[in-house]
């Protein structure tokens, strides 16, 4: 399906213009925190932020690249301002008498409107800090045109309500890790692959939950290219500075020594380790919403070891159909799709947000493979389901609330099955399950 480019560059235009209009209809309780540390990071500066024990809404649990980047919206937030309030000023000089009222009360709202009396944040910084992953939604909507060479599929990225709702209401910033890792998937066979490494390791430093696809992109970045010593060198030290150079601004110490010490235990240890929170994945068929610690036993093996060889199981499925296909490019982003939903779905701690690289990467086989868009179109729906379960918001689908209420966890239970089948029905239609050799016929 052929669209010319002013209307490519028109849907762009509308879904940004939507994503925007959307930015001050909600706030997630999570921003208040990222907001908080990017005040601290901005007004104090890095190096003794992990230090600070006294936080109003949570302490710290994410990387420095990232607070990094929630300090610098606070900084975006007051250059904006600063360049409205002279724009302002200047058309109120040219048309004295004349006052731009619609200036005037965006400046104000902007720059100095609250929430409300309890939240101490202006909306404009908050507004600000989704800026990013909308941007993030854009280019991963042309990221996937540019895979599966279709616009349409890149157009069903931008409407589809899992995409706007993480990035314009809540706020998060998975689009952005996702854009990064897919981009580093994309670029590793081509003559730029070297700084694909590169830009996993920003991916990481985004959102944590990219190291989910570390084992199958390192067997795609050695396997793809005979790469030269220097490529090789460069590949490999580059993510390393990028790391050094995004966490020493937050420690005195070595930032290697402090990644191990600290940062792994603010990061990743501080959380009590379930087996599924609040996802409709595999383990919430059987658990349901009950808070079953990943360290119980089962059949001899911790759930979460349990989890972590299926994960393993996968990547050894994703590798062997890959070199079966040559690396062509449907059998890579299959592997992807099998690596990311198939981790989701059955490694422990998994939270319903941590699908959407898997959504992602189903939408792309969806474009290179056209008859798995009627999977991909009601696992993407449940997704959102998902995502709703766990905010209930906006007020405007309350009786889809009601309905999600009624017999609740038999309910949540059945759409974990659905997702568990619409995973096997996706594999099953890409050729991945192994097929019975039909019997020759006797004469």
């Amino acid at each position: 399906m052929k669209i010319k480019p002013a209307i490519l560059a028109l849907i762009a235009v509308v879904s940004l213009v939507f994503r925007l209009y959307l930015t001050d209809k909600a706030w997630h309780v999570d921003m208040l925190s990222n907001a908080a540390w990017g005040e601290e990071v901005y007004g104090h500066g890095p190096k003794k932020f992990y230090d600070n024990n006294i936080w109003t809404y949570s302490w710290p649990t994410q990387l420095p690249l990232i607070n990094s980047v929630y300090g610098a919206n606070k900084n975006w937030h007051i250059e904006i301002l600063g360049r409205l309030a002279f724009t302002e000023h200047q058309l109120n000089k040219l048309f004295p008498g004349e006052k731009v009222w619609w200036l005037s009360d965006f400046v104000h709202w902007f720059g100095y409107g609250k929430i409300n009396d309890e939240i101490p944040f202006q909306i404009g910084y908050m507004v600000t800090m989704k800026l990013l992953p909308i941007l993030a939604d854009l280019g991963l909507a042309w990221l996937i045109w540019q895979i599966t060479k279709k616009p349409i599929y890149g157009i069903i990225y931008l409407f589809s309500p899992f995409s706007w709702y993480v990035s314009s209401l809540w706020g998060q910033y998975d689009q952005l890790g996702v854009l990064l890792s897919f981009l580093a998937i994309w670029l590793v066979n081509k003559k730029t692959g070297w700084t694909a490494p590169a830009l996993l390791m920003l991916a990481v430093l985004i959102k944590p939950t990219a190291i989910i696809l570390i084992p199958y992109f390192g067997y795609l970045f050695f396997r793809t290219r005979r790469r030269k010593l220097p490529e090789l060198a460069v590949a490999c030290i580059l993510p390393l500075v990028i790391f050094w150079f995004t966490t020493a601004p937050y420690t005195h110490k070595n930032p290697f020594e402090f990644a191990r010490y600290d940062l792994t235990r603010i990061v990743f240890e501080k959380a009590e380790p379930r087996v599924s929170v609040n996802s409709f994945n595999f383990w919430r068929i059987f658990i349901g919403n009950k808070a079953v610690n990943s360290t119980s036993r089962l059949a001899g093996l911790t759930w979460q070891i349990w989890g972590y060889l299926i994960f393993a199981g996968l990547n050894l499925w994703a590798i062997r159909n890959t070199e079966r296909h040559k690396g062509e490019q449907t059998a890579v982003w299959a592997g992807v799709f099998l690596v990311s939903t198939g981790g989701w779905l059955f490694v422990t701690g998994m939270l319903e947000r941590y699908l959407f690289a898997g959504i992602v990467s189903g939408l792309i086989l969806a474009g290179l493979k056209p008859q798995l868009l009627k999977y991909w179109i009601v696992m993407s729906v449940i997704f959102w389901i998902n995502l709703y379960y766990h905010w209930w918001v906006p007020n405007c689908f309350s009786l889809l609330k009601q309905l999600l209420q009624i017999q609740e966890d038999l309910f949540t239970r059945v759409l974990s099955g659905l997702n568990l089948l619409l995973f096997w029905l996706m594999v099953d239609r890409m050729h991945l399950l192994p097929r019975r050799k039909p019997e020759s016929s006797q004469k």
